[in-house]
């Protein structure tokens, strides 16, 4: 390696380390959100928006004014789901109550404005079954943001049949490790048959995927 190559590289690598990790992941993930919605705009693809794991609620609020940015917010709902109070279980050192759990009345008065929203808090497996989410029959987008197999795996049985064609399932910490040795990946082929998805693009830590049928 010449010397001037060295030096660029050896600046690019500290510039990347000292960078908060946090915002290097928000911005590939925006930027990810960003992609989707203009994928859905352009071959109109019609459905709900739902995001399982909103915790401060900044993926859902970017996705709101992209949707709005690009003229395609009408006629959908958004749907938010957290507990806001952490995971149900504990079988990863770093995704814990003490780590992820978040305030919602602030969450809720962040997205008053916003008609479309609707946050429903709970448990996943508790709030599915929840009078509002009992008519929703289609989804153009779902962002599975919930860390930890035991609450996705919830969340992909429960979006399974609701999914358009041509519509997007991102998956957050798509393949973190607990414990258990159970990972997010796992559950989702365990539940999405290869046949019915295509891969679409990977992001930070993340991955998404395009529903065929």
């Amino acid at each position: 390696m010449n010397l001037k190559l060295k030096i660029k590289t050896y600046i690019l690598s500290f510039l990347i380390r000292i960078v908060n990790p946090d915002n290097y992941h928000n911005a590939a993930k925006f930027n990810q959100i960003f992609k989707i919605w203009n994928n859905i705009k352009l071959d109109t693809i019609e459905g709900d928006y739902i995001e399982f794991g909103v915790f401060k609620g900044k993926s859902l609020y970017h996705s709101v004014k992209t949707a709005i940015s690009l003229k395609t917010y009408e006629n959908r709902s958004f749907w938010g789901l957290d507990s806001f109070e952490g995971f149900p279980e504990n079988n990863h050192e770093f995704y814990t109550k003490i780590n992820f759990s978040s305030n919602k009345k602030k969450v809720v008065k962040n997205f008053k404005k916003f008609k479309n929203v609707k946050i429903i808090d709970g448990f996943f497996n508790e709030s599915i079954l929840k009078d509002e989410m009992k008519n929703i029959d289609k989804f153009c987008f779902a962002f599975i943001d919930c860390d930890i197999y035991e609450s996705a795996e919830v969340a992909f049985k429960y979006i399974k049949e609701k999914m358009v064609p041509g519509s997007f399932i991102m998956i957050d910490d798509f393949t973190s490790i607990d414990k258990n040795g159970n990972y997010i990946a796992k559950s989702f082929f365990s539940i999405f048959e290869s046949k019915d998805i295509i891969f679409f693009d990977t992001y930070s830590n993340g991955q998404t995927f395009r529903v065929l049928n």
